[in-house]
């Protein structure tokens, strides 16, 4: 039965195969009918094709313009980091030595620093 089922579907497929052959060669008779356009319908269409171009132009450029800004603001932001990274440094750097001044002055007039006499000044 199997292989009664399997011839059947093959003589389906060679006469569907047939059948289409035909219809193209009929098709192929007949006149293909071409459609005239105005000439209003082609200023439409030449118009939409100008303003799809322009904006395409224009949504490039805009990318270029924003990844240009965008590199722009990345080494604005990096420099800025390096500068606060060396304030940072001078600050410590800074407060060392006005620590060893002290430190030095102290010293030099044989001084003492009790932390209850010291206070706290804010810049």
């Amino acid at each position: 039965m199997a292989q009664n089922g399997l011839a059947e579907r093959q003589r389906q497929i060679s006469s569907n195969q047939n059948s289409r052959t035909n219809r193209h060669q009929q098709q192929g008779r007949q006149p293909v009918p071409h459609l005239r356009l105005s000439a209003f319908e082609k200023t439409i269409m030449v118009t939409g094709v100008c303003l799809m171009v322009m904006l395409m132009i224009t949504v490039v450029s805009a990318k270029n313009q924003l990844n240009h800004s965008q590199r722009t603001l990345q080494n604005v932001t990096t420099k800025n980091t390096r500068l606060n990274r060396q304030n940072q440094i001078y600050r410590q750097e800074l407060d060392s030595r006005e620590v060893k001044a002290i430190n030095h002055v102290v010293k030099q007039d044989k001084l003492s620093i009790a932390d209850s006499n010291v206070r706290n000044v804010t810049r």
